[in-house]
């Protein structure tokens, strides 16, 4: 049986090492693991991962969903920044585009083809690129005011991600 020595002595040894894990923690910055999305096997289930990050502005899942090759950022109607690297893309749409206050995805059946001057959204991009889902988007931009278009595309692997966004800073036109 220990003697309460030994106990005294395990239980500050425990004690310590405790401690010690608070302030080596308090040092260095916790590192979280990305939440990077799993694969998707289809458009709609890999444009359901990106409506679910951007309502969520969970940036880590939304780099996840993008390549690590080019990403665009274009304005309606017509501005474009040029191609960035994803990791820069994700700084715009953090501190600038997504700042007004939460972003919905609220019509499935938004006329995208009417909103880009009778333009078929799947082709707008240069051809090397196969766009294969669209989703409309709003509440973006400072106030919220903005709509925006999120561009799914497919690699010639047959996996998808998220290659683009449009911004219409005061929403896309209408015809009424």
């Amino acid at each position: 049986m220990p003697s309460v020595t030994q106990k005294s002595t395990a239980f500050l040894l425990v004690i310590f090492l405790l401690l010690g894990g608070c302030v080596a923690s308090g040092l260095q910055p916790a590192q979280t693991p990305p939440s990077v999305p799993a694969a998707a096997n289809s458009p709609d289930a890999f444009s359901t991962q990106v409506r679910q990050a951007v309502e969520a502005a969970d940036f880590a899942a939304m780099r996840g969903l993008m390549d690590d090759s080019l990403f665009v950022i274009a304005f309606w109607p017509g501005n474009s920044l040029p191609p960035m690297p994803a990791d820069d893309a994700i700084g715009q749409l953090r501190n600038l585009h997504m700042t007004g206050g939460p972003i919905r995805f609220p019509e499935a059946d938004a006329p995208l083809s009417e909103m880009l001057g009778n333009q078929d959204p799947l082709h707008i991009f240069q051809s090397d690129v196969v766009v294969v889902d669209v989703l409309f988007s709003q509440g973006w931009g400072p106030e919220g005011s903005g709509e925006a278009l999120l561009f799914v595309a497919q690699r010639p692997d047959g996996s998808f991600w998220w290659y683009s966004i449009i911004i219409a800073p005061t929403g896309f036109p209408r015809v009424m």
